[in-house]
């Protein structure tokens, strides 16, 4: 009885020692190291009056440990030097000198007048958490003690009474970080801090607010000491959401999230990436998988995983387990793991651990496949006389044309070593082709009997193409066989030519409608200017009266003249918007005229 008791206590123990949980598919690799240095470069493109954007890219060059390029230090410490404001907000002190001071500028861009400004934020009730966090740490940058923590934590603590959002709690995570044991009033707010974050599809963890939002809470909940805010489990969905975002395109989104990265790589829970070192596929002869295991940086892990174990590999097609219990052996690199997946052609799900993490992958083994023999040739369609096939041998051609009319058929047969899923014969004729599928039979014997008066609309010759492929396959094959002449009684149709002359379009124009005879035409003409002949013939005998004109009377006549004028030009020759053009300032120089000279004549006739 004790020796069962034993017994059972050993499996529970070992069973509990060997409980394992997720990784993370992925990493930060060198291509998109690369990706991101391009966007961070865009921040050293200075902008007039802008001072703050350079810290991004000097911070994200740093934590990658890239050395920025002299020539663009050279310039942004004088945008610096030119564009600081010793009034500025202490966000804006802190971008400005920590840029300084990363790109390495000599001399001091800071005053007197900076630090007392600092100072005065934290001595003040009014001031903002993020201003509060970013005075202490502008403080610190400059070597500077931070004045007075507990009446700051004090600060800080009546401010989140008033606002405890996610941005306040994050600064304040921060801040909290840098006063030492006033500090430790934060550690009641980590773990709320941490129950507001979203989960997504159970496999990504993230705040409201995105990318920076949870860059900032991440890096400031793994900043407060004595903290432990994260499960293994809640870093690695961290990290499977920063792994999303690595496509980002600003230099603020791609400095958190580098900032992000390191600070989970560097924890205590830093999450495991276990992935496929390169393509996810190996061929019979090279049966080597190389695997990578790493943190989300790529570097090698503090504690090396131990052991990596493929626990199995599952066939996928029919779920049949083909391996079990296989250790990994160690590659090239600390990071590089060697899995000898000595299988035949086919896809397989590999359940693989690494120490207490585990993933499964899915990777091909590709395998060679050969064509054993083929026959091809033409058989009659009522099956009355045996198919006059002939045997090809690759690479070799039908040595003449097949002659084949509307009673045949066209007949494939061929053996390959394994079945495929594609066997297609493809026939074509310039820009035509159809492409007819072999299946195979019982025995695994590939078989095609085309009917060609059915399946193709007209006479013609083409040409023959064997095409065998598969997804784990590693030697398709495109096999020219021969030509086929097959004459169905129904001629081709001509071809179009694309190009060349068209043939003339030819308008039918509205014929002209029949004018009216000439005298009507003078009639109306006669008609038209006869209030223009009446008014003469009135001038003669009533006379015309010149004693009162006035040379004040001229600009407005010429004015009323220049109308008429352009009325008969718009009527010539003229458009709409021409006349119009015209029209403005000739209108308004004669209603000035007219109002000037209607004043002077109603002077005159005053007493």
């Amino acid at each position: 009885m004790n020796f069962r008791f034993l017994f059972l206590l050993t499996l529970i123990t070992l069973y509990a020692s060997t409980d394992t949980h997720a990784s993370v598919g992925g990493y930060i690799c060198p291509f998109v190291k690369k990706k991101l240095f391009t966007v961070l470069v865009k921040s050293f493109i200075n902008e007039e009056g802008d001072f703050t954007t350079p810290y991004y890219g000097a911070k994200g060059f740093k934590i990658l440990n890239e050395p920025v390029a002299p020539v663009l230090v050279k310039d942004n410490c004088a945008h610096l030097q030119t564009n600081y404001k010793v009034s500025s907000n202490p966000e804006e002190n802190f971008l400005a000198l920590s840029a300084w001071s990363l790109l390495g500028c000599s001399g001091k861009l800071h005053s007197d007048v900076t630090i007392n400004n600092l100072r005065a934020v934290l001595e003040n009730d009014k001031s903002t958490i993020p201003e509060i966090r970013y005075a202490s740490e502008t403080l610190k940058l400059l070597g500077l003690p931070i004045p007075n923590g507990p009446k700051i934590a004090k600060f800080i603590q009546a401010k989140l009474k008033e606002d405890d959002g996610l941005q306040s709690l994050g600064h304040a995570l921060h801040a909290a970080a840098l006063l030492g044991t006033a500090g430790n009033f934060i550690l009641d707010r980590v773990e709320e801090v941490v129950m507001q974050a979203d989960e997504v599809d159970g496999k990504l963890l993230q705040w409201e607010g995105g990318l920076t939002t949870t860059s900032l809470l991440i890096t400031g909940l793994l900043r407060v000491p004595g903290a432990k805010p994260l499960t293994p489990e809640q870093a690695e969905k961290l990290a499977a959401y920063l792994l999303t975002r690595r496509t980002v395109q600003t230099p603020k989104g791609a400095l958190a999230l580098i900032e992000a990265a390191v600070s989970l790589a560097s924890s205590d829970v830093s999450p495991v990436s276990i992935s496929i070192g390169g393509p996810a596929q190996v061929t019979v002869d090279k049966p080597e998988l190389k695997l990578h295991i790493s943190d989300i940086l790529g570097k090698p892990l503090k504690s090396p995983p131990a052991p990596v174990v493929a626990q199995s590999a599952t066939r996928i097609t029919d779920d049949v387990v083909v391996l079990s219990k296989q250790p990994l052996s160690p590659g090239s690199s600390p990071v590089e793991f060697v899995l000898p997946l000595r299988l035949e052609p086919g896809q397989y799900r590999i359940a693989l651990t690494a120490g207490t993490h585990s993933t499964t992958l899915t990777v091909r083994v590709l395998g060679p496949v050969s064509l054993e023999w083929l026959q091809i040739g033409l058989s009659d369609a009522d099956g009355s006389a045996a198919p006059r096939l002939t045997k090809l041998v690759h690479p070799s051609k039908l040595p003449t044309p097949l002659h084949a009319d509307s009673s045949q058929h066209l007949t494939l047969k061929l053996s390959i070593s394994r079945v495929i899923h594609q066997v297609f014969l493809r026939l074509y004729s310039g820009t035509k082709e159809i492409i007819f599928v072999a299946e195979p039979d019982s025995s695994k014997l590939y078989k095609l009997d085309v009917n060609l008066a059915s399946e193709l609309a007209h006479s013609g010759t083409f040409e023959m193409e064997l095409i065998l492929g598969d997804s784990v396959m590693s030697n398709p094959l495109r096999w020219e066989l021969g030509t086929v002449e097959v004459n169905l009684n129904v001629p081709e149709p001509p071809k179009k030519l694309g190009r060349g002359l068209k043939p003339e379009i030819k308008h039918l124009f509205r014929p002209a409608e029949k004018r009216p005879a000439e005298a009507v035409s003078l009639l109306f003409t006669g008609l038209t200017v006869s209030p223009l002949l009446l008014l003469l013939l009135l001038w003669l005998k009533i006379g015309i009266n010149f004693g009162n004109f006035t040379t004040l009377a001229l600009p407005f006549h010429l004015g009323f003249g220049a109308i008429l004028y352009l009325f008969f030009l718009f009527w010539w020759k003229l458009d709409m918007f021409t006349t119009c053009a015209w029209l403005l300032p000739i209108g308004t120089f004669t209603f000035l005229a007219g109002q000037h000279l209607l004043s002077h004549i109603a002077k005159q006739k005053k007493p």
